[in-house]
């Protein structure tokens, strides 16, 4: 038996669903363009229905208006070595302890801290070496 034959069921599946398909829905915007499109035949529009382009005005500038300049925040943390503010990127330390990345070194040798991590020594920074270094004295 072949799938065509006008007994078969899926010759009667695909006839139901071509009898039950119904238009595809469209957009409110697309029917108005299209609406737009078939009012001028000729295809050449001078402007699009109301409905279509909204009536936002761009704001104009004009010559004795002052440019928009941007102001620095004032620095919400101080570097607790070199006593200025941070107003960027800062190293935690503690609640109340920040420093410049720059300044997050070791007290002994200058080294940088970071992906080192730091020990106390008192109430310095120091870096593993010279952390050991004051422990066995």
């Amino acid at each position: 038996m072949s799938w065509a034959h006008e007994d078969s069921e899926v010759y009667k599946m695909l006839q139901g669903n071509q009898e039950t398909r119904t238009s595809p829905r469209q957009s409110s915007s697309f029917r108005l363009l299209q609406e737009a499109l078939e009012s001028n035949p000729d295809g050449i529009s001078t402007a699009l229905p109301s409905r279509l382009s909204p009536n936002v005005q761009k704001p104009a500038s004009s010559p004795l208006q002052k440019p928009i300049t941007h102001t620095v925040p004032s620095p919400q943390r101080v570097c607790e070595r070199c006593n200025l503010g941070i107003s960027d990127v800062a190293v935690r330390i503690s609640e109340a302890r920040h420093r410049h990345p720059a300044c997050y070194v070791c007290a002994d040798c200058g080294l940088n801290l970071r992906m080192r991590g730091h020990f106390w020594a008192g109430d310095e920074l120091v870096c593993e070496k010279h952390a050991r270094a004051r422990h066995q004295t």
